[in-house]
């Protein structure tokens, strides 16, 4: 390939700037495929880590939420700080089964701010309301300020005292594989919400027509 866009530049003097950029465009291309390669393997050896005691967290914010009014404006609509979705997938295994559960959990706010309290609290939700509670968890997430910060990494430390659980490890990256499980169910809520009209519990708003999901 190198060799190619060398004797095109050759050939082609006077388009040396243009066979520059595709150059340039294709090291990107090929970069970015890699890094996916790299990214899904980390998350499939997770998986492959799995087992009867431990659960694999797969966690996203979704940002935002809007309720759409037929009496406001467009200032008083792209105004709005919408409602704040946490995404956590759970992934475990039984003794009964070879096979992956997977189990999304949603935990939705009034409260915009995505910080390491409200991921706390939202991790909190999931392992408090398990029925059975894993042995050891390994967590997935992008590398944001809301997961990747001092204050998270102290409380994740404390879930073994807590709640009797392990936290292994906590992977900073995104995952192609796994990001898609997450924006294919954030696609399905918007879905669901905009056929049938429905909110969240605890919130509400007589005016809704519609929902948009950015």
């Amino acid at each position: 390939m190198f060799k190619l866009f060398e004797d095109l530049k050759i050939n082609l003097n006077t388009y040396h700037d243009e066979i520059q950029e595709y150059q340039n465009r294709l090291l990107y291309y090929i970069a970015h495929q890699t890094r996916k390669v790299y990214l899904n393997a980390q998350f499939n050896a997770s998986l492959l880590d799995l087992n009867e005691d431990g659960a694999v967290l797969v966690v996203d914010f979704k940002m935002k939420i809007l309720p759409k009014s037929s009496r406001e404006t467009k200032q008083e609509f792209f105004g709005k700080k919408g409602w704040t979705l946490h995404t956590v997938l759970l992934y475990t295994k039984s003794k009964e089964s070879p096979e992956i559960n997977v189990e999304a959990i949603d935990h939705w706010s009034t409260d915009a701010r995505q910080d390491a309290w409200f991921t706390a609290s939202s991790l909190h939700s999931v392992i408090k309301n398990l029925e059975i509670k894993p042995k050891w968890v390994n967590i997935i997430s992008d590398n944001g300020p809301h997961y990747h910060n001092s204050e998270l990494m102290i409380i994740m430390s404390k879930w073994n005292e807590w709640y009797g659980v392990h936290v292994k490890k906590w992977i900073f990256l995104e995952a192609g594989e796994a990001k898609t499980a997450v924006d294919s169910h954030h696609a399905q809520v918007c879905l669901n919400y905009k056929k049938k009209n429905l909110l969240p519990l605890n919130i509400s708003n007589s005016d809704l027509l519609d929902i948009t999901c950015n």
